[in-house]
């Protein structure tokens, strides 16, 4: 049996995409409609935790952008981007 991933936490979760595309809810791989229910669920606690998105630098555009999509359609309101600090220089 597979283990479950990790239930949306209270205060802060990660969703990441890797350079393959897979989606990471606090390091633990899931697909798009477990992303949605987690989404889901995070909304429906009585204070709605931080959402951190970082997206590998190698992780295809249109996958990011799959996962930017679904967190706008869920209503997510407290959004923040990991890692940007990496293209300041560029």
């Amino acid at each position: 049996m597979t283990p479950q991933p990790p239930m949306p936490d209270p205060v802060k979760n990660k969703v990441g995409v890797d350079a393959d595309g897979v989606i990471r809810w606090n390091g633990a791989a899931i697909d798009r409609l477990t992303l949605r229910q987690y989404l889901a669920a995070s909304l429906r606690m009585p204070v709605e935790p931080e959402l951190q998105f970082q997206p590998d630098a190698a992780a295809r555009y249109l996958a990011v952008d799959e996962v930017l999509a679904d967190i706008r359609r869920s209503g997510v309101t407290k959004l923040g981007f990991v890692g940007n600090e990496r293209y300041r220089d560029f």
